[in-house]
């Protein structure tokens, strides 16, 4: 009977057989593939480069110890030499060892089990003599008990006698190779490291294996079997404190750039080349001793890109130039991954990342393009336009425009607005008009009628700025020259008229010069009463200005205004004044009306609009549109959104929401779109048919390459990125005041003058000696006493007798200055806001010592005690020591002593000559340093707690700035430091 189916038997045994074949091969394919990742391939290359470290290593640890090596080779070839002549005597001594332990574990075992026994017959005997009978004998049974105690103190001498025996063969064969082991443990003590260095090569050098150990090395990167313990596999590090979202969840990042990049954490690479190279900075990052290590931070936390790749293309390096890329594409057939949101950082933008822990700091140490960027954002104003969460706006960046009509005239205004860089080259204030979209004949009409109708705005109660009265308060240029290099006014202004002598290099340091504007061309501006007022009393005018009070006189204040108003700007000042077009004004509004109604009932509003209603109505409109408000303090529109667009995660924007408009030969990145949006803010309305309303209107504030650098950086840095709790810097700082009080010094500029965190001071490069410059302000949390610190920064009086420049005086909140004060404690390890006085005991011997110090070492050769001058020159002048116990922790005044010069580099101020135990035990030691200090017995803490107690107590009065200013007033500061009125003795 015939079996009937539907298919022929033997041609799907056909199939089935070159299907399974291809199965096979497709099988076997995976595996080579699979086997021949490029993280393999790199970890094959960095074995051999391990393996020729570790031998270059090798060879110079030997040759470090060669001439002491032969030494102990020499020693040990003569203890083997001795050992080996008493080779036979330890043979028989290792076969009676043999045997006496044989011996001994007989003896042992004989012991142990008798003495079981006796603990079974202790019982028994204690329960016999507990519960006697009639009939029973205790002796009998005691006699019983004691025979089995015998026993086992019989078999106990016997096993302590085999246990010497065998003891001393033990000895006996130690001694023999004694000599032996000695000369060998010296030799590796010697070859330590070189022994090290040799097992590591035997781990990982085949030709050093043993033939098991080889063939081991083998089979376990063997394709299937390589899943034991392979020496070639992904090096991985989950991350669950760094977060990315997937599909709007929040997953741990996975790490596995060490796959490829096996160096990065040991220094033995620094000169290998990539991907082997060993990371720089690693006291700061990768380390188990560093703030930043692998197995928390991992590497994408900083670089971005995509972790879990493990070759070139799918990890989404970057490349940093077009010549990278062209590179990139042919040496590994590198290509953009289009769809993956978080593509590695070029290494130019690196530091964006370190944003995500630290965006509460002022300044992000290690990362100066970073704070560059936040600086410039916070300088610019760019927060003012746009909304940027974790940098709001905590002032406005430009000046308050409500009282402007008292400052400058309205064509100042209106020539100032058209092109601020005609009137100051350097401004900070951007260029709306006569941009890349609005630079056409009927675009400038339109400019102009918009600027003129804004400073018709401004001056709506008319002008107020008067030149009448200005001789009254003008003084002497020249006087008001030197008060502007010396009183202070550096740490914050420049005066460069040419703008080809401003530093090329656009760096933190150079910011600082630039906190306030360049003062030029201000007898082109406002009067010579305005600047006389503002000198005297800034916050008269701008209740929130930064700028502070200099406490200057009357003839200072106008010999200052005269030299400010000697510079002016011919070319500015006869200029064309701003004319408004009418035809320009009806067609301005007219556009704005359209925008809100429908065109019959537009035209019909602005029919019923006459010259005044249409100036104010496009006044309105262009402030409104251009967000003035966003820098400026301007009435009526305190309480206006932010025009521009929200930044908070603009580092994180989809490249297709980023509109690149018609330029074509822009590199599709969102760096390279930043990049370009920074250099001309303009440039993608190119080729659009915008109406004027609906055109580009962000300003261009003519960065430099280096700024636009370092603000792409900081975009960049505004990202989606979570990182966990623990990971960030605010979280090691309790005190929020700690970081509000950085945030003002970077505010106020106090860096423009001292140096504070090893950055600023700046201003010292117009002294002749720094110590003519405001003091370094190292170790000024721990060294001042924070009552007193208050106290003077609210009334600032002299501290440094022969200084010119003057603490400003600041309006701050009491809250402002107790940050300030509590971030100083906090970076110098203070803890304690307030601690008890300080009680020096006149009566010690330790006491009598300093003051005996303090007589040899002449301190009033410099420093003032109460109204009491010192003995030198004013070039030599030193604080008040009366002032110390007010002023100074009594911890700081003995380091201070103990080290000037680690405190406050560069400083005159010399340690005093303290006497040893040597020198005070030589004969007239009494007479040379008095009693008291002997009695001391040259021991240096006591000398200097002597020493600061005696200057504790040194009474007088506490602030001399009368007697200061008027020696000065009377003598001048016409002085230079002689080198040679040092004494380098104390």
């Amino acid at each position: 009977m015939n079996d009937e189916r539907y298919w022929n038997i033997n041609q799907l045994n056909k199939w089935f057989a070159i299907s399974s074949i291809i199965f096979m091969v497709s099988i076997i394919w995976m595996f080579i593939d699979d086997n021949d990742d490029d993280f393999k391939v790199y970890q094959r290359k960095f074995r051999q480069l391990e393996i020729e470290n570790e031998e270059k290593k090798l060879i110079a640890e030997l040759e470090a110890v060669k001439d002491e090596r032969v030494g102990y080779e020499e020693k040990l070839t003569g203890a083997q030499t001795s050992f080996e002549a008493k080779q036979s005597q330890l043979l028989d001594a290792e076969r009676l060892l043999v045997e006496s332990q044989a011996k001994f574990y007989k003896a042992n075992m004989n012991f142990l089990n008798q003495k079981s026994i006796l603990d079974a017959e202790k019982f028994n005997y204690e329960t016999a003599m507990l519960h006697l009978h009639e009939g029973d004998d205790p002796a009998e049974i005691e006699q019983t008990y004691q025979v089995v105690i015998d026993k086992v103190y019989t078999l106990r001498l016997i096993k302590e006698e085999k246990e010497a025996v065998m003891l001393a063969i033990e000895d006996q064969i130690k001694e023999i190779k004694f000599e032996t082991k000695i000369a060998e443990d010296e030799l590796n003590s010697v070859l330590k490291a070189a022994n090290l260095v040799d097992r590591k090569l035997k781990l990982i050098d085949r030709r050093k294996m043993s033939l098991a150990n080889k063939i081991g090395d083998i089979v376990r990167d063997l394709p299937i079997l390589d899943f034991m313990a392979p020496y070639f596999k992904v090096e991985q590090v989950v991350l669950p404190n760094i977060k990315y979202n997937v599909n709007f969840a929040s997953v741990p990042e996975v790490d596995r750039c060490k796959s490829c990049h096996l160096g990065i954490d040991n220094p033995d690479y620094k000169n290998a080349e990539q991907p082997f190279t060993t990371h720089p900075n690693l006291d700061l990052y990768l380390t188990s001793s560093s703030k930043h290590t692998y197995e928390d931070f991992g590497c994408t936390s900083c670089h971005a890109g995509r972790g879990r790749g493990t070759d070139f293309t799918s990890v989404t390096h970057t490349p940093s130039s077009p010549e990278q890329r062209a590179e990139w594409e042919e040496k590994y057939g590198w290509h953009e991954m289009h769809h993956w949101l978080k593509p590695m950082l070029p290494v130019n933008y690196t530091e964006a990342s370190c944003f995500k822990c630290h965006q509460d700091e002022a300044n992000i140490t290690h990362a100066d393009k970073l704070t560059m960027g936040l600086t410039l954002i916070e300088k610019n104003g760019c927060n003012g336009c746009h909304t940027i969460k974790p940098l709001e706006s905590r002032r406005k960046a430009g000046p308050d425009l409500a009282r402007i009509n008292e400052k400058v005239d309205r064509k100042w205004v209106a020539k100032w607005i058209k092109d601020p860089k005609s009137f100051r080259h350097n401004t900070r204030m951007p260029s709306f008009f006569g941009q890349s979209n609005n630079s056409e004949p009927d675009d400038i009409k339109r400019n102009d009628t918009e600027i003129y109708t804004i400073a018709e705005y401004l001056f709506q109660d008319g002008e107020k700025m008067s030149r009448k009265n200005d001789r009254k308060y003008l003084g002497n240029a020249e006087k008001g020259q030197e008060i502007f290099d010396v009183v202070g006014c550096r740490g914050c202004h420049i005066i460069e008229p040419d703008p080809n002598n401003l530093p090329e290099d656009h760096n933190l340091t150079n910011l600082l010069k630039e906190h306030g504007p360049n003062l030029i061309n201000l007898g082109s501006k406002t009067s010579a009463q305005w600047v006389y007022d503002w000198l005297k009393d800034p916050n008269e005018y701008w209740h929130d200005t930064r700028m502070p009070n200099l406490r200057l006189s009357d003839e200072e204040a106008k010999n200052l205004t005269a030299y400010l108003m000697s510079f002016t700007n011919p070319e500015f000042e006869e200029a064309e004044s701003i004319q408004m077009s009418d035809e320009a004004l009806d067609k301005i509004a007219l556009g704005w009306l359209r925008k809100m109604y429908p065109e019959m009932e537009a035209k019909s509003r602005l029919g019923k609009m006459d010259l005044d209603n249409k100036i104010d109505y496009v006044a309105d409109k262009s402030i409104r549109y251009y967000g003035c408000f966003g820098c400026h303090n301007i009435p009526g529109y305190e309480k206006d959104k932010p025009i521009g667009t929200e930044l908070t995660f603009e580092g994180s924007k989809p490249i297709n929401k980023l509109d690149f408009g018609y330029i074509h030969d822009l590199e599709k990145t969102n760096y390279a779109w930043f990049t370009q949006k920074l250099e001309n803010p303009r440039i993608f309305d190119k080729g659009k048919a915008s109406p004027p309303e609906d055109k580009l209107r962000m300003p261009n504030f003519n960065f430099s390459p280096e700024e636009i650098e370092a603000l792409v950086t900081t975009i960049l840095s505004f990202s989606e990125d979570e990182v966990g709790e623990n990971l960030l810097a605010s979280n090691y700082v309790r005190d929020d005041m700690v970081y509000e009080g950085r945030k003002l010094i970077k505010e106020y500029n106090c860096q423009g003058c001292h140096i504070i965190d090893g950055f600023g001071g700046q201003i010292a490069e117009n002294y002749s000696s720094p110590e003519y410059a405001p003091p370094n302000l190292n170790t000024e949390g721990a060294k001042v006493q924070p009552d007193w610190l208050f106290n003077f920064f609210l009334e600032p009086s002299i501290i440094r007798p022969n200084l010119q420049v003057r603490m400003p005086t600041f309006k701050l909140t009491d809250e402002e200055w107790n940050a300030i004060i509590r971030s100083f404690q906090y970076y110098d390890n203070q803890p304690l806001a307030f601690e008890s006085d300080f009680h020096v005991n006149t009566s010690t011997t330790k006491y009598r010592a300093g003051k005996k110090l303090e007589e040899l070492g002449a301190c009033n050769n410099c420093h003032f005690y109460g109204k009491e001058f010192p003995k030198q020159g004013a070039q030599t002048w030193a604080p008040n020591l009366a002032l110390t116990k007010e002023r100074l922790q009594p911890k700081w005044v003995i380091d201070w002593m103990e080290d000037p010069q680690s405190i406050m580099p560069g400083t005159k101020m010399p340690a005093p000559f303290l006497p040893d135990k040597e020198l005070l035990n030589t004969p007239g030691a009494v007479s040379d340093w008095g009693e008291h200090v002997v009695k001391v017995g040259g021991d240096r803490e006591t000398m200097l707690e002597g020493l600061r107690d005696y200057i504790y107590s040194i009474k007088g009065k506490t602030d001399i700035t009368n007697e200061i200013q008027q020696y000065f007033e009377k003598n001048g500061y016409e002085f230079e430091f002689d080198e040679e009125d040092e004494d380098e003795d104390w």
